[in-house]
């Protein structure tokens, strides 16, 4: 039994230094934001067991030392300061766990010591009785014949005998060499051992092994003193060990007697299993209790109606602030003043005989000296003896709950919802919200999307109504996935119809959701009316882009043979004579000519050069490109009118690229007017830029041809005058100086081209 207790015992604590050290290679393997150094609270209770005060100090002083490690090796993932205060704190804790884990282990060693005290009490009571009445028999044999005597001695024996065996506790009798000389029935029942195999047998046989030398140092004290007994509880707990080697714990009630210079010793065993598991599960029981008011921040408190005093516990006082046994009032001396005339009230209300309720509940603030408020919510309930009239109120039970926490989560999620809503409110996306076919949410971007003013013009409307015709069957099919299970679908393009029936496309997000009142489905939408034009426009570019690979390869290739057939030609001008030829080779020389333009028209188109801008004096350029076209200004009897600001500031604009703009706006105003005209060029300064007027009074361009004159291979000019790509290299070159051009046109009255150069510096 010895051998397997040992063996029990090194189990434990090798699981103990296992399980510690397990969790010291956990804490240092994982970030030093992670508390899992306090898994040491586990090995720390297995420490419970011990039967030595000192094992929990030290296995605490072990813990210290390695959490501190701990700390010091982990990974890096919060500030170092932040994780010495959680591990100082944590480690607080344990410390006084430890504390009263130690308190609580003398604690109950002195209360078991006081029962032993009592119970050996009443072993020496017992004791006494019995030896009064042996005297008695001894006494009463001295008088009668000595066969009378022998009888009454054997009578004497047997019923001692009979009150040993029948004791509900084991009693054992030792001699000073702690050999058992009595064994009784409970003993056996006891120690799972029989009298015959225990009579003669050590006592130390039923103890165990780490309790026998202090045992029997502690009987040897016993003898020599001058106490004869002691109460059953005096002793304390003292572990027993049964056949099978369970151990157990029980009270003893020690006595002692000296016959013939020898000296007995009797023990009265009780086993106290059962009732300190029955004050276990009683501990338990009020432990739980009084976790599960801290854990819902509950103060508990009762009211005597009778004395007017209030019985509050510890967190009951730190809420009111007060000491137990105080009066109703002074309990209630924090409470808000706004509150205080509610609950007042209430507790009145539950005071009346009549009353058909005698639970009430309240929440109500209080307001403490230091400024600080909390909430509060205080429920209780009357209790009355008597009926009807004769009913009366007794005593109120109650408990108070800081709810201020609560409280503080309720506002933020208020506020929260305050943030969505506004963020609802000011979302560049129109979102509705869809359920039963029917609109019960629009935003007012969603308003502004449909061209509506007031949201009674959207909200109630089917869907179907809002989005083109051609969408209907695939917002069938969505709307049929989202209702069926499905959490979203894939974002789409489609098309609404605003209130005044002009279309707009719109990017489509849906997803669907489940509240209260059933499925939903929301849809956020954005306009992507721009989106589509710069697609478009860099579908034009990239077309462009494609149309000038292939113009560079046909100027390359048609070049060449352009110009041996130009060479050729005035070649043959220079040498006959018959005019009917020289007629046909000037055809050839000026449909050349014509092919050599439109080729240099797309090669300046598809391979123009970066501008190498400077300050230019664009008053310079304006005059040398009029100057340029004199005589084709005359012929055409169009006038030229020049308005040009001499505070003008110079722009930063290359100079080749200004007079190539020029060239192709007059030359367009020159055609624009066949039958003669005015031309009018203006320069003036505007804020930041230079404006640059080129205006003519011809035949104008029609309103709906005005938005396309700047696209490629665009022109209203006869077959055979024109490219259309004129316009689009000046809107090319303008924006490459960061600037910009516009067309405005009146048919019957003329073109103005305005357009903007950022100055120089």
């Amino acid at each position: 039994m010895s051998l397997s207790l040992d063996k029990s015992i090194r189990l434990r604590a090798g699981a103990v230094l296992l399980l510690t050290s397990s969790i010291f290679v956990l804490d240092l393997l994982t970030p030093l934001g992670w508390a899992d150094w306090l898994l040491y609270f586990i090995p720390l209770v297995l420490t419970l067991q011990s039967p030595r005060d000192r094992d929990s100090y030290n296995f605490a002083a072990v813990v210290t030392l390695l959490t501190a490690l701990g700390g010091y090796f982990s990974p890096r993932d919060i500030h170092p300061a932040v994780a010495l205060m959680n591990r100082v704190l944590g480690l607080m804790v344990m410390w006084g766990v430890t504390w009263m884990i130690v308190r609580q282990k003398q604690a109950r060693s002195q209360l078991v010591g006081a029962r032993a005290a009592q119970a050996q009490a009443e072993a020496g009571r017992e004791a006494a009785v019995a030896a009064r009445e042996l005297a008695e028999a001894s006494a009463t044999g001295a008088i009668h014949r000595e066969s009378q005597a022998t009888r009454e001695l054997l009578l004497s024996s047997l019923r001692l005998d009979g009150i040993v065996q029948s004791a509900m506790d084991a009693i054992i009798t030792s001699d000073d060499r702690m050999q058992i000389l009595l064994f009784n029935e409970a003993a056996e029942r006891m120690f799972l051992t029989p009298t015959r195999e225990a009579i003669g047998q050590s006592v130390d046989r039923f103890l165990p092994a780490r309790f026998r030398e202090a045992h029997r140092h502690h009987v040897e004290e016993f003898g020599r003193s001058r106490v004869t007994s002691r109460k059953m509880g005096q002793l304390g707990k003292v572990m027993g060990l049964r056949a099978n080697g369970e151990e157990f714990p029980v009270e003893a009630a020690i006595s002692h007697i000296v016959v013939e210079g020898k000296t007995f010793y009797t023990v009265i065993l009780r086993d106290i299993t059962e009732r300190l598991r029955a004050e276990e599960h009683l501990r338990d029981i009020e432990e739980r209790s009084r976790l599960a008011l801290e854990a819902g921040q509950l103060g508990a408190w009762e009211h005597d109606v009778a004395t007017g005093l209030v019985e509050l516990d510890a967190r009951a006082r730190a809420i009111y602030r007060c000491d137990t046994g105080v009066t109703l009032g002074a309990m209630l001396d924090f409470v808000h003043p706004e509150d205080l005339h509610v609950l007042q009230n209430l507790i009145a209300s539950a005071h009346r005989h009549d009353s058909p309720d005698s639970r009430f509940t309240a929440e109500c603030r209080m307001r403490y000296p230091d400024g600080e408020v909390r909430w509060m919510v205080v429920r209780a309930q009357m209790f009355f003896e008597g009926e009807g009239a004769n009913r009366r109120a007794t005593r109120i039970v109650g408990t108070t709950q800081d709810v201020t926490a609560r409280k503080r989560v309720e506002q933020l999620i208020r506020q929260s919802e305050e943030r969505y809503r506004r963020l609802i409110a000011v979302s560049p996306y129109g979102i509705l919200v869809i359920r039963a076919d029917r609109i019960i949410f629009a935003n007012d971007q969603a308003l502004k999307l449909f061209g509506a003013v007031k949201a009674e013009e959207i909200v109630g409307r089917s869907p179907f109504e809002l989005f083109h015709p051609d969408c209907h069957d695939a917002m069938h099919a969505r709307a049929g996935e989202l209702l069926g299970g499905s959490q979203g679908v894939p974002m789409v393009e489609e098309r609404i119809m605003k209130q005044d029936g002009t279309p707009m496309d719109v990017e489509v997000s849906s997803a669907g959701f489940s509240d209260e009142e059933g499925p939903a489905i929301l849809v956020m939408l954005r306009d992507i009316s721009e989106r589509k034009r710069l697609q478009d426009r860099l579908r034009k570019t990239e077309r462009i882009a494609e149309l000038g690979t292939v113009a560079s390869g046909m100027a390359h290739e048609i070049g060449t043979p352009m110009n041996v057939i130009l060479g050729r030609a005035e070649y043959l001008m220079d040498r006959v004579t018959d005019e009917t030829v020289k007629k046909g080779l000037q055809t050839i020389v000026a449909q050349v000519e014509r092919i050599t333009r439109v080729m240099n028209q797309l090669l300046a188109f598809a391979r123009r050069k970066s501008p190498e801008r400077g300050p230019l004096a664009l008053r310079d350029v304006i005059e040398n490109s009029v100057e340029m076209f004199q005589e084709r200004l005359v012929k055409s009897q169009v006038q030229v009118e020049m308005q040009l600001d001499e505070a003008c500031p110079k722009v930063q604009a290359d100079a080749d690229q200004m007079n190539q703009v020029l060239i192709n706006l007059i030359m367009n105003a020159i055609h624009a007017m066949p039958d003669g005209g005015q031309l009018l060029i203006g320069m003036s300064p505007a804020d930041d830029m230079v404006k640059l007027t080129v205006a003519d009074t011809g035949h104008g361009i029609p309103q709906e041809v005005i938005a396309r004159v700047f696209d490629p291979f665009f022109t209203t000019k006869e077959f055979g005058k024109g490219t259309g790509l004129g316009l689009t290299v000046v809107k090319g070159i303008i924006e490459e100086h960061h600037g910009s051009i516009a067309a405005e046109s009146q048919e019957g009255k003329g073109t103005t081209f305005t357009i903007l150069l950022p100055k120089s510096g």
